[in-house]
């Protein structure tokens, strides 16, 4: 059982970028819509999006904490499109807006000076954490 445990089963993952996404409930949601909603998003995003690695949303009170894994930043370039205006989950990201106000975003991996201007231009709160070192798979 040991030697099981310790063998290589997945590849790293080098260029792979986290996002804590602070989100404030809507207050005119229940407890019940929101639950809807948000597994309703995620496994939208799961069978969409192959190259995003996680999308787990998360109690904290009076916000919910969304924690998203991408393969890389093309990835996120990717959802960004995705939930943009005329594609796919346009309405999926209006109804995300109806359930949630976004306080903060925090981005965790290397991530460019063209991919920090373009999230910028959004007008989220944002904060970027640069990888130092380590892995992930």
């Amino acid at each position: 059982i040991r030697d099981s445990c310790n063998k290589d089963s997945s590849k790293e993952i080098p260029d792979e970028v986290i996002v804590i996404v602070e989100l404030i409930k809507n207050k005119n949601k229940s407890q019940e819509e929101l639950k809807e909603f948000t597994k309703r998003y995620s496994d939208y995003v799961k069978s969409t999006e192959s190259n995003t690695l996680g999308w787990t949303y998360h109690d904290a009170g009076d916000k919910i904490i969304l924690i998203e894994r991408y393969k890389n930043e093309a990835a996120i370039f990717n959802h960004i499109d995705n939930v943009s205006e005329g594609n796919p989950m346009e309405d999926d990201f209006t109804g995300f807006i109806d359930h949630f106000i976004i306080d903060s975003i925090e981005y965790y991996g290397s991530t460019s000076q063209d991919f920090k201007t373009t999230i910028e231009s959004f007008g989220f709160p944002i904060r970027y954490k640069d990888l130092i070192s380590g892995f992930t798979k």
